[in-house]
């Protein structure tokens, strides 16, 4: 396959499927053991067909809102539908338009990492929103920056999940000596293009929970799902 950079299939794929290519299908790699194709049509789902974490957190969500990792809007249009004013922030430039074409009406290409805009009430990030930080060390990063984002009050919903590697490759190779589990590699590929691999956090509650204290945050699980999955609400302590 032809090299691209990590998140270009991603892209690629759900571009197409807005396009009508109704089959795409994004390849999943990871470290964890997954090997899987993911169907794009799963990242334009809505209303009743979002997962019930998700649905959570928008009802959680009040006053002025900034969706980070936003991906093709998915959340931001629920948003929106509700009244609620949203700041939608996604990475890769094709897909802040592509959210535009679908109806997003403030949508930032920004790596949301280091770009800021303060004063939101609420902040959400879904769908592992924590993985791009990519390690503990990120994380710890990313909520020292993530501060800067809150209005008086405001809060943080984060969903993320504890690692589960496939059992064949954990007793043997995962994770590597000393390394937290959830700091996996993960590869994506499309249409003949495989992205180079890049970093992908799973946290763990009490992880999360430890880091959020360690930065000043105050945490709470705001819903329980399976296989260790969860939705956070953090505060300012």
């Amino acid at each position: 396959m032809i090299p691209a950079p990590p998140l270009t299939p991603y892209a690629d794929a759900l571009c197409d499927y807005h396009a009508g290519v109704e089959d795409a299908r994004i390849g999943l790699r990871s470290s964890l053991g997954e090997d899987d194709a993911l169907p794009a049509s799963f990242f334009f789902r809505s209303g009743d067909a979002l997962l019930p974490f998700e649905r959570y957190a928008i009802e959680l969500c009040r006053g002025h809102v900034l969706d980070l990792g936003a991906g093709t809007g998915v959340h931001a249009l629920e948003l929106q539908r509700r009244g609620l004013p949203v700041v939608a922030v996604e990475v890769q430039r094709r897909l802040a338009h592509l959210q535009g074409a679908r109806g997003v009406r403030q949508a930032v290409c920004a790596d949301f990492r280091h770009w800021c805009r303060p004063g939101f009430d609420s902040v959400v990030m879904l769908m592992n929103g924590l993985g791009p930080v990519g390690t503990l060390t990120g994380l710890g990063r990313f909520l020292a920056h993530a501060v800067r984002f809150l209005a008086p009050g405001g809060q943080l919903l984060v969903d993320a999940g504890e690692a589960l590697p496939e059992p064949e490759v954990a007793p043997r190779r995962w994770p590597p000596a000393g390394e937290y589990p959830g700091q996996a590699w993960i590869e994506l590929s499309y249409g003949g293009r495989r992205g180079r691999p890049f970093r992908e956090l799973y946290v763990d509650m009490a992880t999360l929970a430890r880091h959020a204290s360690a930065a000043g945050w105050r945490c709470e699980i705001a819903f329980e799902g399976e296989q260790g999955a969860y939705l956070a609400r953090l505060t300012r302590v």
